[in-house]
């Protein structure tokens, strides 16, 4: 072994080990390089945001804003319906640009090109039809022909 690859292995260990004791929980507060690289749920930072606000904005006196946790109100955040899958196969010439994304292998850039090839150039008769799309080759459209139909 060379004095590159025992550098490698030693650095490896070390990280190894510092891993490990990390998971321990010998640092509690986190590392700078973690600010980075964990993820940030923006969702959760601005609901905090706004109940701080909600909370600071209806208290009338001190000795509310030291209330416990559960006398203090809760906000719940609603989540948007999920868009719900049209029936296959859809027509191709009315389709709307959500329903098309829901075909596999169009995204809302192709399915946009669709529409617009639709409004430009009249509707699609043929399967053949959507070779004319940019974006479109013999594959894709063999792929997606399951999908629609052609009225």
């Amino acid at each position: 072994m060379n004095a590159a690859e025992k550098k490698f292995l030693f650095l490896a260990l070390f990280l190894f080990a510092l891993g490990g004791i990390s998971r321990l929980g010998a640092f509690s507060e986190l590392s700078p390089l973690e600010n980075i690289f964990l993820p940030i749920n923006y969702e959760a930072v601005a609901v905090d945001a706004v109940v701080d606000v909600v909370d600071t904005a209806n208290v009338t006196n001190a000795d509310a804003i030291d209330a416990p946790a559960e006398e203090q109100p809760k906000i719940q955040k609603t989540k948007a319906p999920k868009k719900k899958a049209p029936s296959f196969p859809i027509s191709i010439n009315t389709a709307s640009k959500d329903d098309l994304c829901f075909i596999k292998g169009v995204g809302p850039s192709l399915a946009q090109k669709i529409i617009d090839h639709r409004e430009t150039k009249g509707s699609f008769r043929s399967a053949k039809d959507l070779e004319k799309v940019s974006g479109i080759g013999t594959k894709k459209r063999q792929a997606i022909e399951e999908f629609v139909k052609f009225d």
